[in-house]
């Protein structure tokens, strides 16, 4: 039987906004073993970069709790090995998301990703505008990765 977490998930993959990221292959759905997602998103072209990087996401508690998660290497099915990961301008928004230093990568350093947030209980007083919330949906977590991605300060891999 479905949790009420995986149900809240699996509608909001059917909604109008993640199908249209799908349909302009912003994204997709690789796999669904509940409460694990593996989805892929599309990046810029970068020289020597793959046109798509993967996520492995833990949705345990969706849409209440936060997802949280990091690249993924969908053929070694492990957490994308840090020489394979984007990159990008240093000091950059885009350097700090995607920082490897920080519990050894294995979580985005971004106000959407519960194990960043769990540990920055304030971020959600000095960035309310980016602070998790239930009304935020995969969509808007998938289009803060995809929008740094395809950001002026992504370098490639």
């Amino acid at each position: 039987m479905q949790s009420p977490s995986q149900r809240v998930f699996e509608a909001d993959l059917q909604s109008a906004n993640f199908r249209n990221g799908v349909l302009k292959e912003h994204w997709g759905v690789v796999a669904l073993d509940w409460p694990q997602a593996i989805l892929w998103i599309r990046a810029a072209p970068r020289m020597s970069a793959p046109d798509r990087f993967y996520v492995s996401l833990d949705l345990e508690g969706y849409r209440t709790t936060a997802p949280t998660g990091t690249f993924w290497d969908p053929t070694t099915r492990a957490m994308l090995d840090a020489s394979r990961r984007p990159k990008g301008k240093a000091s950059s928004r885009f350097a700090k998301v995607f920082r490897t230093d920080w519990e050894g990568g294995r979580a985005f350093y971004h106000p959407y990703d519960r194990t960043a947030a769990d540990s920055h209980p304030d971020w959600r007083n000095q960035q309310p505008h980016l602070a998790w919330t239930p009304d935020h949906t995969i969509v808007d977590y998938l289009e803060a990765i995809r929008s740094l991605l395809n950001s002026d300060d992504y370098d490639g891999v």
